[in-house]
């Protein structure tokens, strides 16, 4: 696996400010979670720096991407930058940075969520979720929640994003609605 400083060099030249500020306190936010779970922080810290490094990829390069690694994109995917991004980005994260499979999937399902999510695959997703930098109001209910139990913030966060993707009239992918029925039923 790369280095996490040379990761980190690697996420910030391929970023913009922004995104790059994102990245840095999806770092933060997963390291708290870390520390509470007993979850590696140096595989926590390359993961959670790394889930958005395909997210501001030209749209020529991300084509290129799908087309010459065969990424195997749902219909839903095909239609939603914002869900390839993730694909994307685990294929270059399995395969640039050497991350095992469990990382790579963090970083495939830091956007929806899925049923039965490792400990590492939990913590990424919601420590994207509940970054400072997002703005959101509600963040520190949710960071207090995922402090408190882990499977119970999986269910009331994917009911948060569930709920702002129906507000917003977007479509809803699978992998999401799977992802808060089985920590509901689950928890």
């Amino acid at each position: 696996m790369v280095e996490y400083e040379k990761l980190y060099d690697i996420v910030k030249n391929a970023l913009s400010e922004k995104r790059f500020r994102h990245s840095e306190g999806v770092v933060k936010r997963a390291l708290e979670y870390a520390e509470i779970y007993d979850v590696d922080k140096e595989t926590v810290k390359c993961v959670a720096i790394a889930h958005d490094i395909a997210k501001e990829l030209p749209e020529n390069d991300v084509k290129t991407f799908i087309e010459r690694y065969s990424i195997d994109l749902d219909e839903i995917e095909k239609n939603n930058k914002n869900l390839i991004h993730a694909k994307v980005g685990a294929y270059i994260c399995k395969n640039k940075f050497n991350f095992t499979d469990d990382m790579a999937n963090s970083v495939m399902y830091h956007t929806t969520g899925r049923a039965n999510m490792s400990l590492l695959e939990k913590v990424i997703y919601l420590a994207d979720a509940t970054d400072e930098n997002r703005g959101y109001e509600d963040i520190n209910y949710y960071v207090d929640l995922v402090k408190k139990n882990i499977d119970d913030a999986m269910v009331q966060v994917s009911k948060w994003v569930i709920g702002h993707l129906l507000e917003n009239e977007m479509i809803i992918h699978p992998d999401s609605i799977e992802c808060y029925n089985y920590y509901l039923k689950n928890r």
